[in-house]
Formats: structure tokens, C-alpha cells, sequence
């Protein structure tokens, strides 16, 4: 929420004079369906429609609409060069009207869970919370969470998300963090780079390009080193996953890499705000969005849907936490239902045969479902072991799924597992 002296201010720091209506914006969208009077609207052109075509339903809705074609004369349509590059310029322009605290947070797993943590904590410690929602974490999505956070925030919590390098820093130059930290550096996304050292030096970014104080978990090579080059130059707040430990007897129902989870978001949050809530309290109240970690319970069959995402290091942790949970502690019949890791480029094949590979160790699994193209390579390599069955789409489960057990639901977005809830045979 701002007012229309910002947007005049934003377009002269973009080369444009435009006189404004004085007026109040209340909501900012990139979707046509969402706004209503006294809102803004970027009218971007996308791979299925675009946006220009709602401007003139817009403009009658008095929405004020930015585009990048000559389509209206009207006063409250504001033509742009690139519609992208202006909406960073806006939300850069909000973020500097903002005195509270920034804290922003990326990592290759557990962003959005840490995320959802931080701001919890915020909020039980008695703040005014503003978050990053969904998937709004890219170029597209991060300003529109700074132009719409409420006058009244004292607290921004920002995920950062990145496929390539230098996309975290135009990330950091839009928001301007005071708290930053990296949940992890894993492998996702390592398709997309020509090392792991690269694909390091891309979430790094977070660090590298930001004034803020850092919250860098040691315990990782590459925030460690980082660590000790930057030491006498920047403000570093650091801890370790020795600390898990401790945190994890108070919270014996969670996997491991969430209680990692916490501990992340734990550190930050007594950087950023000098004390920490009760922590119990603040997971309680913590609302963690669907398809992570969640249990279904349909008939004699448990699933744990842990299939917003995946790459290798979240997978062996979901594997390792279900197996020990689960076929250990409380000896139940225990199977796998994985999607292939997509994103993994030339590392692929190497990293989708050390998974199945390391399956062996889990003795006491039932069976394991490998679905979609990238296990199905492998399918050659393992015709002698009778646990494994390959699928080329989660529908070929079709009538193969026991009756009875408890089911890790795990794998890339692109496989689209959750649909196996939609299969009559599952919701009987």
C-alpha cells in the first residue's frame, strides 16, 4: 500500500513525468482477475496471454494499469519501456519508504518452511509480520510482496528463489535486507550450473551483495568458508547443526530437516529482533503450505506428502527421517512412491543412480515406486531387484499400490504426485 506520489516519484527515476491523481493504491497484481478500484496492474506479455488485452476493462474499473504498448490515452494508463525493470524500480522505491526490519532468506531446500518460521517467531514476538506467500520468491513475485505489505508492518520476511546465477542479487538490490541466511546449499537446480561450487557462489549471492548482517550456518563448507574470508569486514551472526540436538528433544515429532529448519530460522530471528519467542509456541502457530510433510490418512493406508519438491539432498533427508520414524521406531510395512529430480542437467544420471543405489541400505522397505523419465533410465541397471518398480507416470500405479502401509509420497513438481490422491482406488 502507497500512495500515487511514489508511482510519480518511480517513473521520473525511470526516465518518465507523469502527474497523478493523489490517491491511495491498495493492491498491486499481475493478474487481471485480482484488481479493483484504486488498484495497479502490470500488464506483462506471457507464454499464454497477455496482459494489455484487460487494460481497457481495467482502466473502466479505475485501475491504474502499466504497460508497455501504446493501447490508451487514458489518464490512468502510464506506458513504460519494460514493465518488469519499472516494477523493480517501484518496489525499490516502497522498500527504501520502510523502516522496519528486512529479513530475507534462500537456501536449496526448506526456504519456504524456514520462511513460514521466521515469520511465525516474528509474529508471537509481538511484531507486525509481512511474508513472502506461495511462490512469490522470483522477479516477478518478491516486488509484488514489497508493494503490498500494510503501512502498519514492522517485520518483512522475504524467500529469495534462484535457477541462475546473479537472479538472488537483483533480488538483494530490489529489497535491500538487513537479515540475511541460507537454509543449505544442495544440489538443486545444479543442472543449470557447471559445478556445485558454482551453483554455491549463486545462493552466496545472498551475502556477497548485501549490506545485512548474515546468519551462516557453519556447518556447511561454503558458508563456513565465506565465513572466514569475510569475518573482520561484516556483521555474522553463526551457528551449526550441533545445535540441532538440542532443539530436536523438544520437537520429537519432526523430521530432522525441519527441526534444521528451525534452527535456522531460530538464529536469524535473535539476530534480527535480539530475543527469541517460545519456540514451541511459535511452530504451533506456524501454518506450513501443503504437499511438505503432510499426513494422509485414507483407510488402512498413511501417505506423508512430501512432493512440492525435491533434488537429492532433500530426498535422501525425507527417505532417511521416513525410514527411521516409521519402519524403525514403530516397525510399520513402509514404501516409497518417488518422482524423478528434474533440474539436474548432466548431473542427472550419476545423482538419480546414487539414490536408488543407497536404497539398499533401507532393508526393511516394502517396495519402491520410481516414477517418470529420469528413474526410468535406470530401469536396465536394476532388473534383479524385486522392490523396485519403475513407472513412467504416477497413473501406472493404478492398481499396484498395497492395501495396507505407509507410503513416502516424494518427488519433483514436474512429476506431479499428488495426483494419486485423485485415483478411486486411493480415496476408497
Amino acid at each position: 500500500m502507497f500512495t500515487t506520489l511514489l508511482l510519480e516519484k518511480a517513473l521520473e527515476k525511470a526516465g518518465l513525468k507523469k502527474k497523478l491523481k493523489n490517491s491511495v493504491i491498495s493492491k498491486c497484481s499481475i493478474d487481471s482477475r485480482e484488481c479493483t478500484e484504486n488498484s495497479l496492474f502490470f500488464a506483462f506479455k506471457g507464454e499464454k496471454t497477455d496482459g494489455h488485452n484487460y487494460v481497457h476493462d481495467l482502466l473502466k474499473k479505475g485501475v491504474i494499469c502499466i504497460g508497455s504498448e501504446d493501447i490508451s490515452q487514458d489518464e490512468n494508463y502510464i506506458k513504460v519501456p519494460d514493465v518488469l525493470d519499472f516494477m523493480s524500480i517501484l518496489a525499490h522505491e516502497r522498500r527504501k519508504l520502510f523502516h522496519g526490519k528486512v529479513i530475507a532468506v534462500t537456501g536449496s531446500s526448506g526456504k519456504t518452511s524456514t520462511r513460514q518460521l521466521i515469520a511465525s517467531m516474528a509474529a508471537v514476538s509481538g511484531r507486525i509480520v509481512w511474508a513472502t506467500k506461495g511462490n512469490l520468491n522470483n522477479h516477478l513475485g518478491l516486488p509484488l510482496v514489497i508493494l503490498n505489505m500494510p503501512l502498519l508492518t514492522e517485520v518483512l520476511v522475504l524467500e529469495m528463489g534462484m535457477n541462475h546465477s546473479g537472479e538472488i542479487r537483483k533480488l538483494v538490490e530490489i529489497a535491500e535486507p538487513g537479515f540475511v541466511t541460507i537454509t543449505n546449499i544442495g544440489n538443486a537446480h545444479i543442472g543449470n550450473f557447471a559445478s556445485h561450487a558454482d551453483l554455491a557462489a549463486a545462493k552466496l549471492e545472498i551475502f556477497n551483495f548485501s549490506n545485512a548482517v548474515v546468519s551462516a550456518n557453519v556447518s556447511d563448507p561454503y558458508m563456513k568458508k565465506w565465513v572466514d574470508e569475510h569475518k573482520d569486514s561484516r556483521i555474522i551472526n553463526t551457528y551449526s547443526n550441533e545445535e540441532v540436538a538440542a532443539i530436536a528433544e523438544d520437537f520429537e515429532e519432526l523430521p530432522d530437516f525441519m527441526v534444521e529448519n528451525i534452527n535456522c530460522a531460530a538464529n536469524i530471528v535473535k539476530t534480527a529482533l535480539g530475543s527469541l519467542p517460545d519456540l514451541k509456541k511459535s511452530v504451533g502457530k506456524c501454518v506450513l503450505p501443503g504437499m511438505r510433510g503432510e499426513v494422509k490418512v485414507i483407510g488402512k493406508r498413511t501417505f506423508i506428502a512430501d512432493c512440492y519438491n525435491a533434488n537429492p539432498q532433500s530426498m535422501q533427508k525425507s527417505i532417511e527421517n521416513f525410514y527411521k520414524k516409521y519402519a524403525l521406531k514403530e516397525s510399520r510395512e513402509c514404501f516409497l512412491i518417488l518422482g524423478s529430480m528434474f533440474e539436474l542437467g548432466n548431473f542427472s544420471e550419476k545423482m538419480h543412480k546414487e539414490l536408488v543405489n543407497s536404497l539398499k541400505d533401507f532393508t526393511l522397505l516394502k517396495g519402491v515406486f520410481l516414477v517418470g523419465c529420469e528413474f526410468d533410465k535406470l530401469r536396465p541397471d536394476f532388473l534383479n531387484c524385486k522392490k523396485l518398480v519403475f513407472l513412467g507416470d504416477i497413473a501406472e500405479i493404478k492398481g499396484m499400490l498395497p492395501e495396507e502401509g505407509t507410503f513416502l509420497v516424494k518427488g519433483s513438481r514436474g512429476n506431479r504426485l499428488e495426483r494419486l490422491f485423485d485415483f478411486p482406488e486411493v480415496l476408497k
